[in-house]
């Protein structure tokens, strides 16, 4: 399997008749909205973000005469670079298709402070006995104070 390329965004779509995917509102930047009178201590935020996010990648396939196995796995870091979250997944591919479509739906994340968050998508070969980044997606986090 060869990774193409992945985007973050809130949502997708795949018309049937077509097989077209659509994707809507691309992520780079989340601006959220905080009440300071409610914040105890700045320094020790533990903000849920109910949020809606999907990782979508595209991989062409290097032997479509055989059944494959896509083995990828995301991390979710923080801004210094700590494990946030991971999410491990191993895909079954039918012989034949010379291409797959992966959705990664993300329902909400955790974030205790401003700054850049990062995806970083990774990949193990059949032939591989590491995993190998295939892909990093920054996502930037703006805390907006309100009295």
């Amino acid at each position: 399997m060869k990774h193409i390329w992945t985007v973050l965004c809130q949502n997708s779509s795949i018309d049937k008749e077509t097989n077209l995917l659509s994707m809507f509102s691309c992520v780079e930047q989340l601006n959220i909205k905080i009440d300071r009178s409610k914040v105890k201590n700045i320094d020790k935020l533990d903000i849920p973000i109910n949020i809606n996010i999907q990782l979508i990648s595209y991989w062409l396939i290097e032997n479509a005469n055989k059944d494959n196995v896509l083995r990828i796995k995301l991390e979710l870091l923080d801004p210094e670079g700590k494990l946030i979250n991971e999410f491990p997944r191993e895909i079954n591919i039918k012989k034949g298709p010379l291409r797959f479509r992966n959705i990664i739906n993300i329902r909400g994340i955790k974030i205790k402070k401003e700054g850049r968050y990062i995806f970083k998508m990774t990949h193990q070969g059949d032939n591989d006995k590491n995993f190998k980044m295939v892909a990093e997606l920054p996502l930037d986090i703006k805390l907006l104070y309100t009295i």
